[in-house]
């Protein structure tokens, strides 16, 4: 039995551009963070999400080209177009990421400036992704009036379900205030904010005095500093690095790292200076609640096995409710795109 399908030329095209684009985003994925393919764990849920979209827009594509009822050429112009559009969008993110010397200083919603200008275009390569394979289907189950604004309605629905997911991801923690009796060759401690003359913001106290803590009970071995300066001030690391030594901790226990200026950045130090460790659960990681789901998601990611335990400071419920949310868009930035 011969297979007709229509407009085949079409169907190929976005077909193969599709799979180009979850190859270019796999590539970005592992390019910008200095890892190989190699590292590739197929059991990774961000790596799941972006299998997902890809293989059920390619179907989608497939079962048009083989529907028997004739699907209008332009319609399926348009959806080659969409796939070109985030092709498109996903080149110019990794050219501003990685060829463009962008002001990594600056923030913007509290993000690093370069990242959200990233995040932005790949974002709109993963909506046109979403909206594709909303209309493909569409057109697979049926068309309806005002099919084209139906379609929009469910994409921005879809976004904002991934959104969602993502918030009762972090938001649904575990308890990372556990008692802890294990050893650990190294705590790590993420950067945080540093109020003027060079004073650790409450959330950065709580995670130094957290692991003074942890210190002292012989939990960790050596406590990890992390994170750079913004102008004029000391770096994160260089304040908490002050801040123990001052109450007694012995500065060879100490590992002052201040050239990073994120999460991501802080957890590929990790693996790239303590490899070691990195896949034997010697590594314990001291911050906030709301910020261990992203972190063990990167370290997991990275192929670090690591522990985490929070902090005792206490957020007020309106910032509990900021850092959270804000937690929640950086994850499944991360799940998709691993910026």
């Amino acid at each position: 039995m011969k297979i007709k399908i229509q407009y085949p030329s079409i169907i190929l095209s976005s077909v193969i551009t599709n799979f180009g684009i979850f190859l270019l985003v796999t590539f970005i994925k592992y390019k910008i963070n200095g890892l190989s393919l190699l590292d590739y764990r197929i059991d990774y849920l961000g790596n799941i999400l972006n299998i997902l979209i890809s293989a059920w827009v390619i179907s989608g594509f497939l079962i048009l080209g083989l529907k028997k009822k004739q699907i209008e050429k332009g319609r399926l112009n348009f959806l080659l177009i969409l796939q070109i559009l985030s092709l498109i969008s996903l080149i110019v993110s990794i050219v501003l990421f990685d060829f463009i010397k962008l002001a990594t200083n600056e923030y913007l919603f509290s993000f690093p400036i370069k990242k959200v200008y990233t995040g932005f275009l790949m974002i709109i390569s993963l909506f046109l992704q979403i909206y594709s394979l909303l209309y493909s289907w569409g057109l697979i189950l049926g068309l309806e009036k005002l099919f084209e604004v139906r379609t929009l309605v469910r994409s921005i629905s879809a976004v904002l379900i991934l959104v969602l997911f993502s918030i009762f991801f972090v938001w649904n923690v575990t308890d990372y205030n556990s008692k802890n009796n294990n050893q650990y060759e190294y705590g790590l401690v993420p950067g945080a904010a540093v109020w003027k003359k060079d004073k650790p913001s409450p959330i950065f106290e709580g995670r130094i005095r957290k692991a003074l803590e942890l210190y002292r009970q012989g939990i960790i071995k050596k406590i990890i500093l992390t994170g750079g300066n913004a102008p004029g001030e000391l770096s994160e690391a260089e304040v908490a690095y002050k801040y123990l030594t001052n109450l007694g901790v012995d500065y060879k226990n100490l590992i002052v790292e201040q050239l990073t200026s994120t999460t991501t950045e802080q957890i590929k130090y990790l693996r790239n200076n303590h490899g070691d460790f990195v896949s034997s659960s010697r590594i314990l990681i001291i911050s906030d609640d709301f910020h261990l789901s992203r972190i063990l998601q990167i370290c997991r990611f990275f192929n670090i096995e690591a522990k985490g335990i929070s902090t005792d400071y206490k957020l007020k419920f309106e910032k509990t409710i900021f850092y959270r949310t804000r937690e929640s868009i950086a994850l499944l930035l991360f799940w998709f795109f691993a910026i």
